[in-house]
C-alpha cells in the first residue's frame, strides 16, 4: 500500500499479499517465449476449468501466466465460506484439479513437461492421505497407515514408522494409484468436453496474462446446472 502512495488497503493489495506469501514475489526478470507462453497459458487453463466444472470447487479466483517464485503461472482458488473439515468427495475433486494442467498439456500437445511435477506430488500425496491417514478407502477400512511422530518445537514430520504389512502395502499403492487415476480420468473428459471454453481462456492469458474472477466466468459462462448435476452423480 505504502509502495503505491496508498493510505489505505484495499482488495488489489490483500490479493497481492496473499499471492506473494503463497507462491512468492513476481518473477518480472524471467522472459518466457510465445511457445512457453502459450503452454502455460493452457495448463493454467486446465486447472481452472477443470475447478471451474465440478459442484464442490471454490470459485477460480485469479488465474495467470506470470511467473511467481518457481511457478511459471498459477491459478487460484478462494473458497466462499470458512470450513473445517471437508469430505471425501472434495478431495477426490481436488484432485483432478491438481492434474488439470498435466491433462491439458496430454490433450492439446499430446506430450507433458516438467511443470506439471509439483502438480503430481500434490496430487499423491493427498491421495495418500486419503488412504492412510483419513479412512477414506473401503478397501482399507477406517485405520491409520504408518505411525507418524512429529517434533512440534520444529513443526515438521520427521519419521513414520510402518505398521502394516506387505500384503496391505499393495492394497494402499492401487488405492493411490486408483485415486490418482480417475483424477486424470475426470480432468481429461472435462478439457476434451469443453476444448472451445479452453481456446478462450488461453486466448485471453496469451492477450492480458491473468484472469480474475469475474472475467473468468464471463470468458468460460457459469456451468449448466445440469453439467454439475451429472459431474457430481458420476
Amino acid at each position: 500500500t505504502a509502495r503505491r502512495d496508498k493510505n489505505q488497503s484495499g482488495m488489489t493489495e490483500l490479493l497481492e499479499s496473499i499471492e506473494k506469501v503463497m507462491l512468492g514475489p513476481e518473477r518480472k526478470s524471467h522472459l518466457m517465449n510465445d511457445e512457453e507462453r502459450k503452454m502455460t497459458a493452457y495448463h493454467e487453463a486446465g486447472h481452472a476449468l477443470v475447478a471451474h466444472m465440478q459442484p464442490h470447487m471454490d470459485p477460480d479466483q485469479k488465474v495467470s501466466i506470470i511467473s511467481r517464485g518457481r511457478a511459471m503461472g498459477y491459478t487460484i482458488k478462494l473458497p466462499t465460506e470458512d470450513r473445517v473439515s471437508r469430505k471425501r468427495a472434495e478431495y477426490i475433486e481436488d484432485i483432478a484439479v491438481m492434474l488439470g494442467g498435466y491433462a491439458a498439456e496430454k490433450t492439446f500437445y499430446g506430450d507433458v513437461t516438467t511443470g506439471a511435477s509439483n502438480d503430481m506430488q500434490q496430487a499423491t500425496k493427498l491421495a495418500k492421505n486419503m488412504v492412510t491417514q483419513w479412512g477414506m478407502s473401503d478397501a482399507l477400512g477406517p485405520r491409520v497407515y504408518g505411525e507418524r511422530e512429529d517434533m512440534i518445537f520444529l513443526g515438521r514430520e520427521i519419521t513414520e514408522s510402518r505398521d502394516y504389512s506387505e500384503g496391505k502395502a499393495v492394497v494402499i499403492d492401487q488405492e493411490i494409484d486408483a485415486l490418482i487415476r480417475d483424477g486424470l480420468t475426470t480432468a481429461l473428459k472435462i478439457i476434451g468436453d469443453n476444448r472451445a471454453a479452453m481456446e478462450r481462456i488461453c486466448a485471453h492469458l496469451m492477450e492480458k496474462e491473468t484472469i480474475e474472477r469475474e472475467e473468468f466466468e464471463h470468458v468460460v459462462g457459469a456451468p449448466a446446472a445440469n453439467v454439475k448435476s451429472r459431474l457430481k452423480k458420476e
